[in-house]
This record gives C-alpha cells, sequence and structure tokens, in this order.
C-alpha cells in the first residue's frame, strides 16, 4: 500500500524541509491596565442615527458633473468635431485639477515645516 496512482511523496534529492516546533509558554494573562467583561455580559454599541445632513452633497455634485462631462466628450466630439471633443475633455481635466487644488489649499501645510528633528 505504499505508491497510490504512480505519485512519490518523497522529496527531490538536494531539498531540505525546514520544521518549526511549537512554542510552549504559560499562557496568556490578562492585563492589569483595563477590566475584563464577564463572559456573559455583551457590550451594547450604540446604533448611529442616520441622517440627510451627512451625504457630502458638495462633492457628489462635483462628481456628477465631471462624470457628466466625460460622458459627453464623445458625443461632442462627433458632432462638432475631435478640437471641441477635447476641448470638453480639457475642460473636465482643469475642473478636476482646480478641485484638488482647493481641497489641498484648505489643508494645514505649516505643520510640516515646523516639524524639525
Amino acid at each position: 500500500m505504499g505508491r497510490r496512482c504512480g505519485v512519490s511523496h518523497r522529496s527531490p534529492p538536494g531539498s531540505e524541509l525546514l520544521v518549526f516546533g511549537l512554542v510552549h509558554g504559560s499562557g496568556w494573562e490578562p492585563s492589569d491596565h483595563g477590566r475584563v467583561p464577564p463572559e456573559d455580559e455583551h457590550p451594547r454599541r450604540k446604533r448611529p442615527e442616520w441622517d440627510w445632513h451627512m451625504v457630502p452633497w458638495r462633492s457628489l455634485a462635483w462628481l456628477a458633473l465631471w462624470c457628466a462631462l466625460m460622458a459627453i466628450v464623445p458625443f461632442v466630439s462627433g458632432t462638432f468635431g475631435g478640437l471641441a471633443g477635447f476641448g470638453v475633455l480639457m475642460t473636465a481635466v482643469a475642473l478636476a485639477f482646480w478641485r484638488l487644488e482647493r481641497f489641498c489649499a484648505r489643508q494645514y501645510w505649516q505643520g510640516l515645516r515646523d516639524y524639525k528633528l
């Protein structure tokens, strides 16, 4: 009963098999810093209430405008010519970079200059 279907379970000559053993320790001990809840106590999480004011409407409007401009590029290019389609494409790219520039302008970059080793 050694071989089945002509498959050998021996490793090729010259290859070595590295085996790690299990590390036995004294076990896990809870830390003294925090309270460990009893096994039957389950912490309750308060479910946050959902509100329409939490939706980033301005960012979604920018994204919708950018997607609309990218979607009409082939239509404008086919109807009015390649130069007009290229103009709409560049307008969409310019709006994306303008939005990125406005986002980066609101960030606090002075902290990077103030940090010294």
